[in-house]
């Protein structure tokens, strides 16, 4: 009588038992894998803003004579004015920091200017917040 090699049921439920294993690792690591992208997400995103406004704001206070012509806050809106007639103004109601009529950032839940002079120079200090993002920036002008 010959041998008959083939698979057996044995073999089939370990192959199965085996793929089924493999594929719950995998998934898990996946899983995983996909709620710390989301977290990274968030927190690009609110620094992304953050990095947009300083770019603006930094090449703002560097232009040659400028100076601050004045500073405002309400309930509604902070803002500041500088003498070449740009102003940044952060809407509380829009949670959107514009340059003049132009929105630069959004999803900002604080944003507050102020500024002294002493010395012969001018410290504007920004107070940020964009979800968990927060940060208090000083900026030096010379007059």
């Amino acid at each position: 009588m010959k041998k008959e090699d083939g698979v057996t049921l044995t073999s089939i439920i370990i192959y199965i038992i085996a793929l089924l294993i493999v594929i719950g690792v995998v998934s898990t690591l996946t899983s995983y894998f996909y709620k710390n992208v989301d977290i990274d997400d968030e927190s690009v995103l609110t620094n992304s803003q953050f990095t947009k406004f300083n770019s603006f704001f930094t090449s703002e206070i560097n232009q040659p004579g400028i100076k601050v012509i004045e500073k405002g806050e309400n309930e509604n809106v902070s803002y500041i004015a500088f003498s070449n007639k740009q102003i940044y103004t952060f809407s509380k109601q829009n949670n959107a920091i514009y340059l003049n009529e132009i929105k630069i950032c959004d999803n900002i839940t604080r944003c507050n200017f102020d500024y002294t002079e002493e010395n012969g120079n001018i410290k504007i200090t920004v107070d940020f917040a964009s979800g968990t993002f927060s940060r208090i920036t000083t900026y030096n002008l010379k007059i």
